[in-house]
């Protein structure tokens, strides 16, 4: 019997596999991390998807709002990694959003460490959580994809550094064509992390990432870092360096692309 007290699915639908095998689907949510966390163990563990139609109180990185307007694709994976990895998947699955949307027409690339941009205008974003229940560790991983939302549905101030599918593509792409797009390549990466065939994985992520090679500011918890963006760690963290040769190792940050001249 269905606990009350907890967020219930409009619908609950098989996928095909192999890892991701439940879909459940909400019209509206607070945040599809949020309500992923807490139906574990209830409705929701590894290979389960949540999807809502909109988010009222969608969040990125370090608690920042992410503006969730009908239209969008919001999601969240739940997954079982090992505690030390779940940041580096994280970071792993902003491929296969590229990937769909450039199947969709839109050229994305990727900024370190989970922006999905075009133009350097962000189009999606990926947020990573951690958590236990009991012994058990999970994975959370949260999508947010601008697809068919209308942009004057973001708050003014975000209008002018983000985009959508439906401003950048030619034609009308529906979020369950994306959604079965991306889970194909989802499925692949999360099979492949599995397989530690994880230094392969960050190769391809390099290359889908425009950082790299950019002069950057790096904002971190203990201050910030400039110089070029030099490489991506095994583990996904971003390597700068300095003008005079010295690299630093930034596991957590924001990033912030220079463009002065060379």
């Amino acid at each position: 019997m269905a606990d009350e007290s907890l967020p219930q699915p409009v619908a609950v639908e098989d996928r095909p596999g192999p890892i991701f095998r439940r879909l459940l689907r909400f019209d509206a949510v607070d945040s599809t991390n949020e309500v992923a966390k807490l139906l574990l163990g209830h409705g929701a563990d590894e290979g389960t998807i949540l999807v809502a139609k909109r988010q009222s109180a969608g969040k990125g990185r370090h608690g920042r709002a992410w503006a969730s307007p009908p239209g969008g694709l919001y999601l969240s994976f739940v997954v079982k990694p090992e505690p030390a990895y779940v940041a580096t998947l994280g970071l792993l699955l902003g491929m296969p959003v590229v990937k769909a949307l450039r199947h969709f027409g839109v050229f994305a690339t990727l900024k370190w460490p989970n922006d999905v941009v075009f133009m350097e205008k962000k189009i999606g974003g990926i947020l990573s959580e951690g958590v236990y229940r009991g012994d058990a560790f999970y994975g959370v991983i949260g999508v947010g994809v601008n697809t068919g939302m209308d942009l004057e549905r973001l708050p003014e101030d975000l209008r002018a550094r983000a985009t959508s599918v439906k401003r950048e593509g030619a034609e009308y792409v529906d979020n369950d064509d994306f959604l079965d797009y991306m889970m194909k390549h989802v499925e692949d990466i999360v099979s492949k992390f599995r397989t530690e065939t994880r230094d392969r994985l960050i190769k391809d992520y390099r290359g889908l990432c425009t950082t790299i090679g950019k002069d950057v500011v790096v904002t971190t918890p203990k201050g910030k870092v400039a110089g070029r963006a030099y490489d991506i760690t095994p583990m996904g963290a971003l390597v700068v360096m300095d003008p005079q040769g010295a690299k630093t190792e930034i596991v957590d940050g924001t990033v912030e692309h220079s463009h002065r001249p060379r």
